[in-house]
């Protein structure tokens, strides 16, 4: 293809995915559920970051890398946080998702700014996803048509079952929240950022959620590109800061690297969001990818910010730190988050 026609691709995908609906959808349209089924255990939920499937990619060794990740997780949930593809084509697509589904493990999917640099049409991906008969196991909501920026935008609801008065009801203990980030901002020539409708909307599913159970439910927030307070909160490591504190910073962690190419936040990224999920009280944790090389968390005014781990050898990377991040949820207190970088190499992958 010719190159010109290459780089037309992604731009014109990132210009039509960068618009949104007309239509106000009422909030339970936009929540999907996930059964805590053994209270006695911790919920798992594994990230993979940044898997960047070409359609020339040998997949099968890279799936044995994410089948290393995945069994030695043991997750309840698995996120796949963006960039999951880099100019691959719809057999490549297919192909992941019906691996991952293979699992009979909940997952979802969140977009970053690459997964639409591929030969298929910008809605592919969103309504292969939205098709519920195709894999049994995706969690996803498809409304094209709405009016809120993006497309991964929706939430999980981690719940017990239980049983009153001879009727089976769902007690939600946890939520998960995944939003867009978008691609590029071509006013800027640089990374997007999450839109002011999108953090209404975050608001409004916090307050609908509180007003349905009678109390602010915990959670973490799932998408690609990160905050400008990431950032912040490493300029502030310096140990002279109330605000931060540290609470996974793995040897080799340079704060440098997300401020290039390597996946820093442009600094024209709305602010607000972080200041919304303070003011709500509901995420404890936000999640990103994008970074490839830094898998920090960092508590940051009490709010644990997550880098995910790289999870395969494609693009850049660093060979030390490949495989999965997971935020464990305590079964006696949703409140109380652990969180474990899973790490291994393809060697180890690759051994039987």
């Amino acid at each position: 293809m010719n190159k010109k026609i290459l780089f037309a691709v992604p731009l014109l995908a990132c210009i039509l995915t960068s618009c949104k609906g007309t239509v106000h959808y009422s909030e339970d349209k936009y929540q999907l559920g996930v059964q805590w089924t053994n209270r006695a255990e911790d919920f798992r939920i594994l990230q993979l970051c940044d898997i960047h499937l070409n359609q020339s990619d040998i997949i099968e060794r890279h799936f044995k890398m994410i089948n290393k990740t995945i069994k030695d997780a043991n997750p309840n949930l698995i996120v796949l946080n963006g960039d999951s593809f880099t100019y691959a084509d719809k057999g490549v697509v297919t192909k992941l998702f019906a691996f991952i589904d293979s699992y009979d493990i909940p997952w979802t999917f969140a977009f970053g700014n690459h997964d639409d640099q591929g030969y298929f049409a910008d809605t592919y991906i969103q309504r292969l996803l939205g098709d519920r008969g195709l894999f049994k196991n995706v969690k996803f909501v498809n409304l094209e048509d709405d009016d809120v920026t993006g497309r991964s935008n929706f939430v999980i609801n981690i719940y017990e079952r239980s049983k009153v008065d001879d009727v089976f009801v769902n007690n939600d203990l946890f939520q998960v929240y995944c939003l867009e980030s978008h691609n590029y901002n071509f006013d800027t020539l640089k990374y997007d950022y999450i839109k002011q409708d999108q953090i209404d909307w975050y608001e409004r599913m916090v307050n609908y959620e509180t007003n349905k159970v009678g109390h602010v439910v915990p959670s973490a927030m799932y998408f690609h590109i990160a905050l400008p307070e990431f950032l912040e909160a490493w300029h502030e490591m310096d140990g002279t800061s109330e605000n931060v504190h540290n609470c996974h910073v793995p040897e080799g962690f340079d704060p440098k690297a997300s401020i290039s190419e390597y996946g820093g936040p442009a600094p024209e990224s709305d602010k607000h969001l972080f200041d919304k999920v303070k003011e709500l009280g509901s995420t404890l944790a936000i999640s990103v990818a994008h970074d490839h090389i830094n898998d920090a968390v960092i508590i940051y005014d009490d709010i644990a910010l997550c880098y995910g781990v790289h999870s395969t050898d494609r693009i850049y990377y660093d060979k030390e730190k490949l495989g999965g991040q997971v935020i464990s949820i305590d079964h006696d207190n949703p409140t109380k988050l652990k969180f474990e970088n899973i790490k291994h190499s393809y060697e180890e992958a690759e051994a039987k």
